[in-house]
């Protein structure tokens, strides 16, 4: 696997000229949302709902509109870059209601990390064949297909949840609803956040330049590994100082006690918009729900690691 650096800015501008660059993102509004060539750079959108008796969470089948704070995320990785966007959610109280406000998304960059991209969703079909031979060849395409998709989803989840484990939060579970919703994001190649498709209402993380092989490289040794440590005087505050979010936001969602269930997807774009490449760039998306990072709510759902022996991805 290849790493390389870079900065970028702006939800819609990044990487570097000539170079595929790797990133992963994260942002939140009612929802929360988070995002390796040979450049790095995370972006963070922390947005903060605000209703007038009660909050929301992204949890809500149908959230209106949330307002949004904005933090930023930067990772660092030697000799490795890779940009991830985090969405993460903000919201005025600590109870979320079934009811959500006005939303205002603000994207931070995160230069310098690892990211992970490459096609696992290659899409195939059977073809009626009038012979015996060529049923086998087709059940063998669909079975292998199957199981790069299990593969997949194994990853995704064992890199989450070994981390949860950690911090007293619950196993989440595969979903086939954010999954289908990432699918179609990834699907544009245009590296940028959209947690409005199929309703909305959940967290998201964004990522390019990383095969699908590796998507536990990102998840567990950048977002995890590389931020826990920035949050080390922090675990207890209901809302901790924002002023490093960027530093933590991915490591936040990921072991949020309150998140149940994520999907992922990866697309090999020919060509990623708001991206400069000279090949193709495999982009990333995850969603979670019920999205994290809501202010008042870190105590009850960031709680101090219990001291299990670090796992990183390879």
């Amino acid at each position: 696997m290849k790493y390389s650096m870079i900065l970028g800015a702006a939800l819609c501008a990044l990487g570097a000229m000539a170079e595929v660059e790797p990133s992963y993102v994260t942002e939140w509004t009612t929802t929360t949302v988070t995002d390796w060539t040979i450049v790095t750079i995370t972006k963070t959108i922390t947005v903060t709902p605000t209703s007038a008796a009660t909050s929301t969470t992204t949890s809500v089948p149908e959230p209106t509109s949330v307002p949004a704070t904005q933090a930023k995320v930067q990772d660092t990785a030697p000799a490795a870059a890779a940009e991830t966007e985090a969405a993460v959610e903000s919201v005025s109280t600590a109870a979320p209601s079934s009811t959500v406000e006005s939303t205002s998304t603000v994207i931070a960059e995160q230069p310098e990390a690892t990211t992970w991209s490459s096609a696992w969703s290659s899409t195939w079909s059977t073809t009626q064949a009038a012979t015996t031979e060529t049923a086998a060849q087709s059940t063998a395409t669909a079975s292998s297909t199957q199981t790069a998709a299990n593969a997949y989803q194994s990853n995704v989840l064992y890199s989450h949840n070994v981390h949860r484990a950690n911090h007293s939060s619950p196993d989440v579970a595969w979903s086939s609803d954010l999954e289908s919703s990432a699918q179609v994001l990834a699907s544009r190649c245009v590296y940028e956040h959209d947690t409005s498709i199929n309703g909305g209402g959940y967290g998201q993380n964004i990522g390019y330049g990383t095969s699908a092989d590796e998507v536990a490289v990102m998840i567990s040794n950048l977002m995890y590994n590389d931020e826990m440590g920035y949050f080390e005087n922090l675990y207890g505050q209901a809302t901790p100082d924002m002023t490093l979010f960027e530093k933590w936001g991915h490591f936040s969602q990921i072991v949020w006690k309150g998140t149940t269930e994520v999907g992922c997807a990866t697309v090999d774009c020919p060509s990623l918009g708001n991206v400069d490449s000279a090949s193709s760039v495999p982009f990333t998306v995850c969603n979670y729900s019920p999205a994290g990072n809501y202010d008042g709510e870190y105590a009850d759902n960031v709680l101090k690691p219990l001291g299990n022996p670090v796992w990183s991805a390879s």
